[in-house]
Formats: C-alpha cells, sequence, structure tokens
C-alpha cells in the first residue's frame, strides 16, 4: 500500500505488482475460444476452467511455473546454497589456520626475544626474571624457556649413540643441577666478597655495599657487570658429568633441547645464589653498622 498524500510506501505493504492482468486476461479468453471452436474435445464446468488456466499459467510467458518445476528449483538453491556454505566453512578454516600459523610465529618471536633478554643483568630480580620466563612459556609453550644451546652450536652426539627423548631430562635431574649452580654460586659471592668488600675501610665497605643494592634494585649495567657470572662457553660434557647424579645420561646423548635444560638449570642456580648472596651480604653490612669487622 501506498501513502496516496507522500507516495511513501506504508510499513508492511506488499511490493508492487508488476502482472501485467490485461494481456494474461486476452491468452486466457483466447485458449477458452481455441477450446471451444478447434474441434477438441468438449469439456465442462470445472474440468473446462481447470484446463485453460493450466494452459494459460504453463506458458513460459505467463510468470508461472508448475508446482514441480518450484520445489525443483527449491531444491536447486538448497544444494548451491550447501555447496556455498561448505567453500565459506572451508575458506575460515584455511583463514584461521594461516592465523594461527602465523600467530604462533609471532609468539614464538616474541617468546624467544624474552628468553633472550632475561638474564642476570636486564632482569637482576630472580622472581621478576622468573615472571618474564613465564610469559615467554605462555607464549610459546612448545619450547624450553632458554635459548642455550642453539641447534647450529650445539654438540653432536657420539658416532652410534642415539640422541635419547627430551623426557630423558627430568625434573629431578634437573633439580639436583640446579642445587650444583647455587653451589657454585655461593662460592663465588665468597670470592666477590674477599675482592669487592673485605679489607677496606668501613666507609669503603658500607658505599660498596650500598652502590651494589642500589644496583641491583634498579638493574645497574655498571654493578650487573661487576658481579660474577655463569661462565656459558666453559660449561661442557666434564662439568655436566661433575654435576649429575649417577645413572643420569651422557651429555652427548641429550638432545639440544635437553642440554639447553641443563645449561638452563646449573646458570638459573648460580645466578640466583650469586644475586641472593651479595644482596643479602651487602644488607647484613648495612644492617650491623660494622663495616664487615669482626
Amino acid at each position: 500500500m501506498t501513502d496516496t498524500s507522500s507516495g511513501i510506501p506504508r510499513p508492511g505493504a506488499r511490493p508492487e505488482d508488476h502482472t501485467d492482468w490485461v494481456t494474461l486476461g486476452r491468452r486466457l479468453q483466447a485458449i477458452q475460444n481455441s477450446m471451444i471452436h478447434c474441434g477438441e474435445p468438449h469439456r465442462y464446468g470445472d474440468y473446462y476452467y481447470a484446463e485453460a488456466l493450466r494452459r494459460l499459467l504453463t506458458d513460459s510467458r505467463s510468470g508461472w511455473i508448475p508446482t514441480a518445476e518450484h520445489l525443483w528449483l527449491l531444491d536447486l538453491h538448497a544444494q548451491v546454497n550447501r555447496r556455498n556454505l561448505q567453500e565459506a566453512n572451508r575458506r575460515a578454516r584455511e583463514a584461521r589456520t594461516r592465523y594461527a600459523t602465523a600467530s604462533a610465529k609471532i609468539r614464538a618471536e616474541v617468546a624467544g626475544w624474552l628468553r633472550r633478554v632475561a638474564n642476570e643483568r636486564t632482569v637482576p630480580a630472580r622472581y621478576r626474571r622468573e615472571g618474564v620466563l613465564l610469559a615467554a612459556d605462555w607464549l610459546d609453550p612448545a619450547t624450553p624457556a632458554s635459548p642455550y644451546p642453539s641447534p647450529d652450536t650445539s654438540s653432536a652426539p657420539v658416532s652410534g649413540a642415539a640422541p635419547l627423548p627430551v623426557s630423558a631430562v627430568d625434573a629431578q635431574l634437573l633439580l639436583t643441577l640446579r642445587d650444583a649452580g647455587e653451589r657454585e654460586g655461593r662460592l663465588a659471592v665468597g670470592w666477590w666478597r674477599q675482592h669487592a668488600i673485605e679489607g677496606r675501610s668501613h666507609a669503603e665497605q658500607t658505599q660498596t655495599a650500598r652502590a651494589v643494592l642500589d644496583g641491583i634494585d634498579s638493574s645497574d649495567e655498571t654493578v650487573l657487570a661487576a658481579l660474577p657470572h655463569f661462565d656459558l662457553a666453559s660449561y661442557d660434557a666434564d662439568r655436566y658429568q661433575h654435576h649429575a647424579p649417577a645413572g643420569a645420561p651422557d651429555w652427548a646423548q641429550l638432545p639440544d633441547v635437553g642440554q639447553a635444560l641443563v645449561i638452563d638449570a646449573v646458570r638459573s642456580g648460580f645466578t640466583d645464589a650469586v644475586l641472593d648472596g651479595v644482596t643479602a651480604g651487602c644488607q647484613a653490612l648495612l644492617d650491623t653498622g660494622d663495616g664487615g669487622r669482626r
């Protein structure tokens, strides 16, 4: 329906009918005349009008189609829609796969960068550093939280010895290696204290202790560089065998990832022991106020 005053269709109005009813009426009249005057068998009543309408409406010019053809078209459209839906779903799956692949690559790159930069110099606080590595594990849980050693620099297994699975590097072995690193770290703190603190005046000891604590809290590279460092380059099969408990797999049998876990465990224990020991020693020196004199 249309608002006669404005010409704007009213809400709910049916679409405009473009059927040429006059032409259809003329065709219907022609069909009826042909049925009467062309010697066809006579039909009467409903049968006569039904046949006339059938001939009119099945003509391709009428704009109508039979029910069977209409159902066939509906089924054809349904098949096309199903194929379109399947194609759309296929493209959506491919897009999700591409996104997941790109996302995993980006997460791995970000996690790798976090693992490379999170060390005792850049993040001296133990718990903050563990938080950074935990974030890296969340981003890329398939990769261990350690960049050492890289596959192109890791030692190859001895001839005839197949690499063991990563599961061979169990938690107990890593804990033992971390304890070994902590022992070396505590020894390194003793050497550092002898060279940096002891044998100096009370004022110099207090000044050094305060400067070291401030440097650790602020991640001052100069202060951190003066602390004992874990010597990554010197960690080899001999040191591993010295640290590893009885029954542990040989160094050459560990896969690259397993060697990285071992090095990270020893390095983490060493670094944490150094930072904790230096911090505790400097803080005790300031608290007692005796300058370390006994």
